[in-house]
């Protein structure tokens, strides 16, 4: 399967701009006297590179040992709270978000009233849960206190985007932007472009994130969302200098390898690409990850070794169910192109009733509704996400074979042509049912 982008920015962006917060916090706080407070499955990919895992361990570390010393420091708890809502993120373990509601739900009982940095972070921690109705009340809570923090504003305007409230996050999205010009509110420009099809947009945007990122993970970040822009173009050679760039800038930085994979996959070098995603998986087992590895596998016939890869991803999701993150959307998607059209219809619908009404929830209700027969309501939600004008080579191969199935001959050979020209490697296995059925479409003509 290809998991959707949507919260590419929405929590890499949120992550980078809490990482930024949470050293800041440290470092302010480093003395000994308590400080008075003050002041985006699962993603297809780690949250961010701007922290590894070894700073925030160190920095976790650190801020366990002052609040040994100083139990009653809130804003070192909130500090806290916030490193463990990364560091899920960086290893992949949602156990983290447990950890990082009770570090967030100590601030606030040693500091009750005005505790802005706790609000800032429980939202944060419910956008990584995909609790984005919460995310905004906190966000704005928050913000009464608060008006000039620049890292609650990314979470309201994440919040806002993957509640499909556009422009309300544009106008957010520019008020951050005023409070904070940085790599954080830049990755958020870029994703609005690329949200509504301006890619050239987008891609100066991110340029400008990488022209103020000052440190090789930073680089390393914005060289991945470079990277991701041209892929999802179906521009290979583009896409795989901007990956090399960045493993340049930051060779552990898992997601440049990730991008590695899929290049030589697209290039036929399968060998190099199983090599890579088994290295991908061993240092981050993403759900994402694991399903485009056993697509792969599947797209080659070595269909034991791909269920063998589903019974991970099933438990992976269960975790994450465990720690409080809804996978909704992620089990909607995977589930309708792997078999399971009635787990995936109720988990769109569910993603659906939460009034997570963004462009992704639309495709994948629209594919749910598809694989169960439902091809007429599948429609409307299929020209819903195609509303901002998002170029996705996955919402044109849905729309398409919904089309195909209501026999709108026409209309399904132009959503499906229009697929393979935005990203003909978009899927090693959509993508060659895309061109099956395109070629059936006009031997039938």
């Amino acid at each position: 399967m290809t998991y959707r982008r949507g919260l590419r920015f929405g929590i890499s962006a949120v992550a980078l701009a809490v990482v930024m917060f949470v050293t800041a916090a440290v470092v302010a706080n480093s003395g000994d006297a308590p400080a008075s407070p003050r002041q985006g499955l699962p993603g297809a990919v780690p949250a961010t590179a701007v922290a590894s895992n070894g700073d925030l361990s160190n920095l976790i570390a650190s801020l366990q040992a002052r609040l040994r010393r100083l139990p009653d420091d809130a804003v070192s708890w909130s500090t806290l709270g916030l490193a463990y809502v990364q560091q899920a993120r960086v290893t992949g373990d949602p156990s983290y978000y447990t950890k990082a509601a009770g570090a967030l739900n100590r601030s606030l009982q040693v500091s009750p009233d005005e505790n802005a940095p706790a609000l800032t972070g429980k939202a944060a921690l419910a956008a990584a849960r995909h609790d984005f109705d919460r995310a905004l009340r906190l966000a704005r809570k928050s913000q009464q206190i608060n008006r000039y923090n620049s890292v609650n504003q990314g979470v309201l305007v994440d919040a806002l985007i993957e509640l499909g409230r556009y422009q309300q996050a544009f106008r957010a999205l520019q008020r951050m932007v005023n409070l904070k010009p940085g790599v954080p509110s830049y990755t958020r420009v870029s994703y609005s472009y690329e949200l509504r099809g301006d890619l050239a947009g987008a891609r100066y945007a991110m340029r400008r994130a990488l022209d103020v990122a000052y440190t090789p993970d930073d680089r390393a970040f914005a060289l991945f969302q470079l990277g991701e822009l041209a892929w999802n173009s179906g521009r290979l050679k583009a896409a795989g200098r901007l990956y090399d760039k960045g493993m340049s800038e930051a060779p552990s930085y898992v997601p440049l390898l990730y991008g590695r994979a899929k290049v030589a996959a697209a290039r036929g070098d399968t060998a190099q690409a199983l090599e890579d995603y088994r290295t991908v998986i061993q240092r981050f087992p993403s759900p994402a990850y694991v399903a485009e590895y056993a697509d792969l596998l599947r797209s080659i016939g070595r269909h034991r070794e791909a269920r063998r890869q589903d019974d991970l991803i099933r438990a992976q999701q269960r975790l994450f169910q465990a720690a409080g993150v809804n996978v909704d959307l992620e089990i909607a998607l995977y589930d309708a192109t792997h078999g399971r059209p009635k787990q995936a219809l109720e988990a769109a619908a569910s993603a659906w009733q939460q009034q997570r009404r963004n462009v992704f929830v639309e495709d994948a209700y629209a594919w749910a509704l598809h694989v169960n027969g439902r091809d007429e309501a599948a429609l409307v939600h299929a020209r819903a996400a195609a509303r901002l004008g998002t170029r996705s080579a996955v919402f044109a191969y849905h729309r398409g074979m919904i089309e195909k199935a209501l026999g709108m001959d026409a209309a399904a050979e132009r959503s499906l042509r229009r697929a393979l020209a935005i990203n003909p490697y978009f899927s090693p296995v959509q993508a060659p049912q895309a061109r099956r059925a395109l070629a059936a479409l006009t031997r039938d003509r």
